[in-house]
C-alpha cells in the first residue's frame, strides 16, 4: 500500500450487546475482544485508531493499550446511536474531525481481521473516487450462497457494486429453479445443494468513507430496499453514491456474535498460536 494514503480507523463498539452480555470485555486469546480489534488495527498503516464506546468498563480495559501506543484513541459516546455508523457519527462530530478525512470502519467484534484487509479498503477509496469502499471474496459452498446470513454483492465490470442481497444473487434461474424443484419432489429427508455454475461473492462488512459522507448518509432517509434487508449499504446505492468493492481470496473468519462465535474464535487463535 502506498505510503501516500492518510486515514484513520475507527472501531465502534457496543457494550450491551443483546446475543452475548458484554461483548467488547469477552475473552479473546486472553484478553478483552475490543482491545485484541484495536491490536489488530494498530498494525495497519492508519495515522490513528479511534475506539468508539459506550461503557467505562470498555474505556479501563483499553487504557493500558492506549497507553502503550499514542495512536490508539479512546472516544466515549453515548447511549443514543442505534449502530455502529451512527457512533462513528458521534465521534467524528465531537472530535471535530475535518470532513475530508478518510474513515476505515472496523467493527469492535472481528478480532481476526488483518492489517491488509484495513489497508486494503482505504487505498480503494482513495483510488477509486468512491463514496464507499468495503470487501468481498467469492462464494464456494451453495449452501452459503442460500444462506441470508450470508450477505452477497453483484459487482459491475469495474467492480462497483450494484447490489447487496440476502437472496441469491445472482439468481441462477435455470439451475436454482430446477434445484427447487427436485428438492420439493424428494422431501428433506432427501436434501442436497445444486451445484454453482456462475461466480457469487460474499460480502465481508468492513467500509471505508469519508467523514463527511458519513454525516451526509444519516441525514438520508432509509431506502426501502435497506429496511427490506436490513443491510444500511443500499441507502448509498438508492441514493446514487458509489461503492468500490475489493475481492479478496483471503477473507478474514466471520466475526463474534454469540457464546459460539467466541469458542469459535479462540480455538482459531489457539491453533494459530500452536504453529
Amino acid at each position: 500500500m502506498s505510503s501516500q494514503v492518510n486515514y484513520v480507523v475507527a472501531i465502534p463498539a457496543r457494550y450491551a450487546s443483546t446475543r452475548l452480555a458484554g461483548k467488547p470485555l469477552a475473552s479473546v486469546a486472553g484478553q478483552p475482544m475490543i482491545a485484541q480489534v484495536c491490536r489488530k488495527a494498530l498494525q495497519s498503516s492508519a495515522q490513528e485508531v479511534i475506539a468508539c464506546v459506550d461503557h467505562p468498563a470498555v474505556v479501563e480495559a483499553l487504557e493500558p493499550l492506549a497507553q502503550e501506543n499514542p495512536r490508539l484513541k479512546i472516544c466515549m459516546t453515548s447511549d443514543k446511536p442505534r449502530s455502529g455508523t451512527e457512533r462513528i457519527a458521534e465521534m467524528i462530530t465531537t472530535s471535530g474531525m475535518d470532513p475530508q478525512t478518510v474513515v476505515v470502519n472496523v467493527q469492535g467484534d472481528e478480532p481476526l481481521i488483518t492489517k491488509d484487509h484495513i489497508d486494503a479498503v482505504a487505498s480503494l477509496l482513495i483510488n477509486s473516487g468512491a463514496d464507499m469502499s468495503t470487501l468481498c471474496a467469492p462464494i464456494t459452498l451453495p449452501q452459503d450462497v442460500l444462506d441470508p446470513n450470508c450477505v452477497k454483492v453483484v459487482l459491475n465490470a469495474k467492480n462497483f457494486a450494484l447490489y447487496f442481497s440476502r437472496a441469491p444473487i445472482p439468481y441462477e434461474r435455470d439451475n436454482f429453479s430446477k434445484w427447487q424443484q427436485e428438492h420439493a419432489q424428494a422431501g428433506a429427508g432427501n436434501f442436497s445443494y445444486p451445484e454453482l455454475t456462475t461466480t457469487h461473492y460474499h460480502h465481508i462488512g468492513i467500509y471505508g468513507y469519508k467523514a463527511q459522507t458519513i454525516l451526509d448518509y444519516l441525514k438520508l432517509n432509509p431506502a426501502p430496499s435497506e429496511q427490506a434487508e436490513s443491510l444500511e449499504q443500499l441507502r448509498l446505492l438508492h441514493y446514487g453514491m458509489s461503492i468500490a468493492v475489493a475481492i479478496t481470496d483471503r477473507p478474514p473468519e466471520a466475526g463474534v456474535d454469540t457464546a459460539a462465535d467466541l469458542e469459535r474464535v479462540n480455538r482459531i487463535l489457539s491453533a494459530e498460536q500452536g504453529k
